[in-house]
């Protein structure tokens, strides 16, 4: 690789319309997308994760999307190594790469790299691990929001083993998590351009509960049902499985559980909308429609040449 390849990220939160725009940008550039969505590399779990529908994937060659099982461990480090090895491949015949995804921690850990956490004492990961599964996940909240605020902005609050792996970091060497993510990192051999669609709120959210009530009528619960025996598997820590978890648990009922998916997602998207606006190294497209996403494919070429 060098510096004259390119990967272009199109971030931005949930239902924004990522998909249409990678797709659009990778028949334009005639390259391939890969994917740096964590949910979506599990084979197991398709529609409550919103993948690209087979129509979508034979329209541009996609990797990342259903290539893991839930029952194989797949840490953001894995991800790094894959995805930097897989783009070397890829780069051999294109300039452009898309890279696609609402989980900012993957793309980073292939366009900047991960930092070095210290090892955990097993003592420290069981206290905090006790913590959790005697007073829940609002108790991990709160601890990190007080212990780590610019973490809990940024991390998925609704997904247990990140909480509880910032607070061990925390515990056990009196430093913020977000102190050993601010490191110096190796220079990448290829230049990435970083663009995120911005939705107006209340569109957005409208979109968001458009999509779960799709996701109903495509079988989400039949998919949920099929995969309640691996609930306690880390990939199943996820909004869309777990609160049907809960209603199959006998904890809340069916009708809850869909309105909690619904609430969980938006607030998801909100605080993605919120890291996503302070990060700089961003270009916000302001976004009120498909057509303005067929738009915005367009000012990206434009950009990146």
């Amino acid at each position: 690789m060098n510096s004259h390849k390119k990967i272009i990220v199109i971030g931005g939160p949930t239902a924004s319309g990522k998909t249409s725009l990678s797709i659009q940008l990778a028949q334009a550039l005639n390259c391939p997308i890969l994917s740096a969505d964590s949910r979506q590399f599990y084979k197991e779990m398709t529609i409550g994760t919103a993948k690209p529908t087979t129509e979508e994937l034979s329209k541009a060659e996609h990797y990342f999307i259903g290539n893991k099982s839930i029952h194989e461990p797949f840490t953001v480090g894995d991800y790094e190594k894959e995805a930097l090895a897989l783009c070397t491949e890829l780069f051999k015949n294109n300039d452009y790469l898309v890279v696609v995804g609402g989980s900012g921690l993957f793309i980073d850990a292939l366009t900047i790299g991960l930092n070095e956490f210290p090892d955990i004492p097993e003592s420290v990961k069981k206290s905090v691990q006790d913590a959790y599964d005697q007073r829940g996940l609002e108790y991990l909240k709160e601890k990190l929001k007080k212990a780590d605020p610019e973490y809990y902005d940024i991390v998925d609050i609704n997904n247990p083993v990140r909480l509880m792996r910032a607070l061990t970091v925390t515990e056990h060497t009196g430093k913020t998590f977000s102190s050993f993510r601010n490191q110096q990192l190796t220079p990448r051999p290829f230049t990435s351009f970083y663009f995120a669609l911005d939705w107006d709120r209340e569109i957005l959210y409208n979109r968001i509960n458009i999509r779960v009530d799709l996701m109903l009528t495509e079988g989400l619960l039949e998919e949920v049902k099929n995969l309640y025996p691996h609930k306690n598997l880390v990939a199943m820590q996820t909004v869309g499985y777990q609160e049907f978890f809960e209603a199959m648990d006998g904890k809340i009922s069916q009708q809850e559980a869909i309105d909690l998916i619904k609430r969980n997602s938006r607030r998801y998207a909100k605080r993605q909308m919120t890291w996503l606006r302070r990060e700089s190294k961003y270009h916000l497209l302001k976004t009120d429609s498909a057509q303005v996403i067929q738009d915005a494919a367009k000012e990206i070429l434009k950009i990146i040449e």
